[in-house]
């Protein structure tokens, strides 16, 4: 017994819909299926475009999440560290990717109902709509395609370059991807136009089986020539096959020195002077006999980002520590830095809901090696004590020296497995077996020496950064970190002090004889320093040394200096020479006699060196030391994330 008959202009029943679906091919393919799902059952061409639009995003998502993630890992390894995190990331990019396909969906499909709608009365009704439902999923086709091949573009601008096949393989993947997508919004259209179709009783506008893109002969084509116009994007703005220079071998040819480089955060340079004139400080003024180079600061002043860009000779453009202060996405051990205020406002929002939460910056965020690394490449013997972002340290590798890391001094106060704070990590079994009895001495000598005669309200602060100081002076004397071609110590202490001390409590201004006491306390603590640096330059006084300071965390711009001593420095430095931060990396290395790399972002300044060494030790050069590289590292310690997070909130680094 046959459906009774529809009244012209009545809507058609779902078995109706369903049957004229079949009859027309649209539910042929497993994925038109899929899709149209219960089509045949909405009641509104609204909630049929809602239901198919919901499945359309799930499908994107299970599709371009993987895809993503993949991505990601080429072009952020600082937040793609492992396997883990890349299931966890493409979880993320699947719900991310599903709910934006399905918003483009929606947006695409009802519109092009509505459009077919128009022509509903028209004789060329059935191909008209077919144009409205070929452009609808025309446009998810292309925007999904320069999506993924834009995507591509930047992974491989920022990672070792990819043979022609592999680029070829990802094309076809991202082709393959758009054309399913386009495919299945294109068919969703249709089936709006199947309504419309299904309610009206004229023959001459009614469509026929078979749609868009259904014949091979059709696809093949268009597949085709979309790879070709993905390939023309692709490789439009990447450079050549190889990527960039390749880092060649580094050769030293000895200079017969070993190098010691102290960097100081905190030092104001009118005030140094002034001291140094009254002979207050003794090993300061000997360092500096000539003239230092001045050396302007960073506008932002984050200590992080000044500290790297002068470990690495590069600006923070490409080392990649933008901020101290970095953002961890749940379940992902990666960290990425927001550059920008939105980044900022948005990182703020997705710690509330806890989707991220704040991170201290790492080495696994940097993306070029530092000096001391480099030369642990060309072979020799290296040691760094407290710089920013050092941790994770590698236990092997081959830019792996000796590294007591940022985290180090608080793996030593909380005691348990290493977490990539120490390497190697024998120096960590040695270090941990007296350090109660070690820190107990050294917070004597700190308030002896330090702290004396300092008013009660300033004695903490004081005391504090006196004792920071004073351990990591203390322990550059470890022979496994003395006993090296190459030192490099950081010292913080003078910064936390005169942050803490003169950082204005909220409404409260302090009284002339407060600040007074303050900058007396401030005074104290220069010729503290002055004798600390005098305990660690006397293990080996035939050592080069280059002092390098910052003003550190003060209200405006200031400046640092650069200064060597020994037989490399020059006999005569003018009082006006200048130099930048990222002048350290070139003068080192070259003094150790390794090449130095072309590509730094500052050559070595030669007038800093003495005629004979350079007449002795001609520079040579390399095109450039390439990206940072370190062995893969497997965690087996606790980390120490949230007391690190802790530890910088109370030092005032973080809020």
């Amino acid at each position: 017994m046959s459906a009774p008959e529809r009244a012209p202009g009545e809507p058609p029943t779902s078995a109706d819909l369903r049957e004229r679906l079949r009859s027309l091919g649209y539910l042929n393919a497993p994925v038109d299926r899929f899709v149209l799902a219960g089509a045949g059952d909405r009641r509104s061409a609204a909630t049929l475009a809602a239901s198919a639009s919901l499945r359309i995003g799930l499908l994107a998502g299970m599709l371009l999440g993987p895809a993503g993630a993949v991505a990601l890992a080429s072009q952020l390894p600082e937040l793609i560290t492992n396997i883990t995190d890349a299931v966890v990331m493409a979880a993320y990019l699947t719900i991310m990717f599903g709910l934006v396909i399905a918003m483009a969906s929606f947006a695409v499909i009802v519109p092009a109902g509505l459009v077919a709608q128009s022509f509903a009365t028209s004789a060329s009704f059935a191909a008209n709509a077919r144009r409205v439902a070929a452009v609808a999923g025309a446009l998810i086709f292309f925007a999904c395609l320069a999506y993924l091949t834009l995507w591509w573009r930047a992974a491989v601008t920022t990672s070792s370059a990819p043979t022609p096949l592999s680029s070829a393989a990802v094309l076809g993947v991202a082709v393959a991807i758009s054309l399913v997508l386009g495919h299945v919004v294109m068919v969703t259209a249709l089936a709006l136009v199947a309504r419309i179709d299904a309610a009206s009783s004229s023959s001459a506008k009614s469509l026929g089986p078979g749609i868009p893109l259904s014949s091979w002969n059709v696809t093949l084509p268009l597949a085709a020539v979309a790879f070709i116009g993905a390939a023309a994007l692709l490789y439009a703005a990447v450079p050549g096959p190889s990527g960039g220079p390749t880092a060649p071998s580094l050769t030293v040819v000895p200079t017969g020195e070993r190098v010691l480089v102290i960097a100081v955060d905190g030092i104001d340079l009118a005030l140094l002077e002034r001291l140094r004139t009254s002979g207050a400080l003794p090993t300061f003024s000997h360092l500096l006999r000539n003239h230092p180079a001045a050396m302007p600061s960073d506008a932002d002043r984050d200590p992080a980002r000044v500290w790297t860009t002068i470990a690495t000779g590069q600006p923070p453009e490409l080392h990649g520590i933008q901020s101290l202060e970095a953002r961890q996405l749940a379940g992902v051990e990666g960290r990425l830095t927001p550059t920008s205020r939105l980044g900022t406002l948005v990182a703020g929002a997705t710690d509330l809901i806890r989707l991220t939460r704040p991170s201290i910056a790492s080495g696994d965020q940097r993306r070029i090696p530092t000096f001391w690394e480099i030369a642990a490449r060309a072979g020799l013997r290296t040691s760094v004590i407290h710089w920013w972002a050092t941790w994770p340290a590698a236990e092997k590798g081959e830019d792996t020296g000796t590294v007591l890391t940022d985290r180090a001094l608080l793996r030593l106060e909380q005691g348990g497995a290493l977490d990539g704070e120490i390497a190697p990590a024998s120096l960590y079994t040695a270090l941990e077996r007296d350090w109660t009895s070690r820190r107990e001495r050294l917070h004597e000598r700190a308030r002896r020496e330090a702290v004396a005669d300092a008013p009660s309200e300033t004695a903490a602060l004081i005391q504090r950064s006196a004792t920071l100081d004073t351990t990591i002076a203390d322990l550059s004397h470890e022979s496994a970190l003395a006993n090296v071609d190459l030192q490099v110590i950081y010292l913080p202490g003078l910064d936390i002090a005169q942050h803490g001390l003169f950082t204005a409590d909220a409404g409260t201004i302090a009284s002339p004889s407060a600040m007074a006491a303050r900058v007396q306390a401030i005074e104290q603590y220069y010729q503290f320093l002055d004798g600390l640096i005098a305990d660690i330059t006397a293990i080996n006084a035939s050592r080069t040394v280059i002092l390098i300071t910052q003003p550190g965390r003060v209200a405006r711009p200031g400046f640092g200096f650069l200064a060597i001593s020994g037989a490399v420095e020059h006999e005569k430095i003018s009082s006006d020479l200048g130099t930048v931060p990222t002048s350290l990396a070139a003068l080192a290395l070259y003094a150790l006699g390794v090449p130095v790399a072309e590509d730094l972002a500052t050559p070595m300044n030669a007038a800093m060196i003495s005629a004979d060494f350079l007449k002795a030790h001609p520079l040579r050069t390399v095109p450039t030391y390439g990206a940072r590289r370190s062995a893969p590292r497997r965690t087996t310690g606790q980390p120490l994330d949230q007391e690190m997070i802790e530890r910088m909130r109370s030092l005032g680094y973080v809020k």
